[in-house]
């Protein structure tokens, strides 16, 4: 019973684990839960919610929420924050993950730059022993409990963008992948280790009218031990106000995806159509985010048609 124990459970922390570093169907609207090296890049602070429900109808199917906010510190430096709590089955896992980065710039007009950042992440698996079921009442394996400690860890990260059109970098999540023991009082400690993860981010947009862009976005996610997948992404973008397209992950998903902005409210919401072998089990996976952009630059009034914008030099009025 023990050894079948600590199977499907490692197997499930495992799973779920996977799940919060890797699969967010949205990825490019919150790019600093896959690179530490992009906080701080926007000229605003957002406060990003995601929440993914993961196999919907699929009994104990992952459901994540994440919460992260980053900003520009001046003098080069970026700092952020992330705090993610993922279910699935009997476990979950909790964690909060602090960035900070600096940024060289590498041409006078700042069109270009990278930032060499890092994380550092502390974690913490749940395992909620009332949601398992074992054929011998008061079974050993669970009386001893489960060791829920907080393990510490950390993400590396290198960022380039071109201004605004396009961006590209790599990162390792949980560099030093420090072991751990899942449970207690066992004779032989079953050690679970936080797999390294290694990220491939890059884009680019593209103009195609006056107002029009075509954003394109890959990232290529490797973790130690288990196939590489990625997700392409293509999607048409209507000023800052609206965006439609779709992405595919190989061989997981075809995702649709559309959202909006208000001023300093911006929304999107995904629907992946599961392509696997879980497609007979799942109805799909629903994911929605919510931003607040603090201290968002609008567009400014033009000097030339604003006489206030120039109230730093003298103003004379025009004689009739």
């Amino acid at each position: 019973m023990k050894k079948i124990l600590i199977f499907v459970v490692s197997t499930t922390v495992f799973t779920a684990f996977g799940q919060q570093l890797g699969i967010n169907s949205q990825y490019m609207f919150n790019k600093a839960t896959i690179n530490p090296a992009y906080a701080g890049s926007e000229d605003y602070i957002p406060i990003h919610f995601n929440f993914r429900k993961q196999w919907a109808g699929f009994t104990g199917a992952p459901t994540a929420q994440t919460l992260t906010t980053h900003a520009d510190m001046g003098k080069n430096l970026g700092f952020g924050g992330t705090i993610y709590n993922d279910l699935s089955g009997p476990t979950r896992l909790t964690g909060v993950n602090l960035m900070l980065n600096y940024r060289l710039r590498l041409s006078k007009d700042n069109l270009h730059s990278l930032r060499v950042g890092m994380g550092v992440t502390l974690a913490q698996h749940f395992i909620d022993v009332t949601k398992l079921t074992t054929d011998v009442q008061n079974d050993p394996a669970m009386a001893n409990g489960f060791n829920n400690q907080f393990v510490p860890d950390v993400d590396l990260g290198v960022y380039y963008a071109y201004g605004k059109k396009g961006f590209a970098g790599i990162s390792v999540k949980n560099g030093i992948q420090v072991k751990r023991d899942l449970f207690n009082d066992f004779s032989n400690t079953f050690e679970n280790w936080m797999c390294r993860q290694y990220n491939l981010l890059g884009g680019y947009n593209f103009q195609v009218a006056n107002d029009w862009q075509i954003r394109t976005s890959t990232v290529l996610r490797m973790i130690e031990a288990r196939p590489f997948t990625f997700d392409l992404t293509v999607l048409g973008q209507y000023k800052d106000y609206v965006w439609f397209g779709a992405g595919y992950r190989l061989k997981d998903a075809v995702s649709i995806m559309a959202g909006g902005q208000y001023k300093m409210v911006k929304i999107g919401y995904s629907y992946d159509v599961t392509t696997s072998k879980l497609r007979n089990s799942s109805s799909g996976s629903h994911e929605i985010f919510l931003e607040l952009q603090i201290n968002r630059k609008g567009k400014q009034a033009s000097s030339a048609n604003s006489p206030y914008l120039k109230r730093n030099r003298i103003y004379t009025p025009a004689s009739k």
